[in-house]
């Protein structure tokens, strides 16, 4: 008899993911797929300024304008630096469930009154990825087009954010992702 394959737990168990705090989350693309940007020199996405230039495809202007839009949709949610790369994209998500409350991480987010539940993590993603999908494969139909509707990679990774010199870091590592894109371990064409 063969043993079932288990899929490795990718979430600290008993954690609260939908505690305030501070993640860094990166999603990928079917198949690890270069659909949603390629290189050029004429436009710049995410919210940093890198010399190394981005042009989004289609499902790439989705996924931008969905991921900004993130706080609209979620109660006492908000994000950070992010950065749309061909086959993944990283963020930073903040969740502050304690409205108004001093985080012990310095952070850029706005007061809001408590009247909605705050989401985890993974429904903040998973409505994010769905939103994506849903708009995308709308696009497809109205412009009848022969083409997958199939964007996302199952979950996502993600890291808690823990202090300042973590977040710092982290978002030096987001601006500069795409200078590194040659070299990035998301790279499925990259040079051994």
């Amino acid at each position: 008899m063969s043993e079932l394959l288990t899929r490795k737990q990718n979430r600290l168990p008993n954690y609260d993911y939908s505690s305030t705090g501070i993640y860094f989350v990166t999603i990928c693309s079917n198949d690890r797929k270069n659909i949603f940007a390629e290189f050029d020199n004429k436009n710049i996405v995410g919210t940093g300024l890198v010399p190394v230039r981005i042009e989004l495809t289609k499902i790439g202007e989705i996924i931008d304008k969905q991921w900004r839009d993130i706080a609209n949709h979620c109660h006492n949610v908000e994000i950070d630096e992010f950065i749309v790369m061909p086959n993944h994209i990283h963020g930073i998500i903040i969740i502050n469930k304690q409205d108004g409350a001093n985080n012990r991480i310095a952070t850029r987010t706005s007061t809001r009154t408590a009247a909605r539940a705050v989401p985890a993590i993974s429904n903040i993603i998973g409505s994010f990825k769905s939103r994506c999908a849903v708009e995308y494969l709308t696009f497809i139909k109205e412009n009848d087009l022969n083409v997958s509707g199939q964007i996302w990679q199952r979950s996502f990774y993600d890291h808690i954010i823990r202090n300042e010199r973590s977040l710092h870091s982290i978002r030096e590592y987001i601006l500069q992702n795409p200078e590194n894109w040659v070299n990035d371990k998301e790279n499925i064409n990259k040079t051994l």
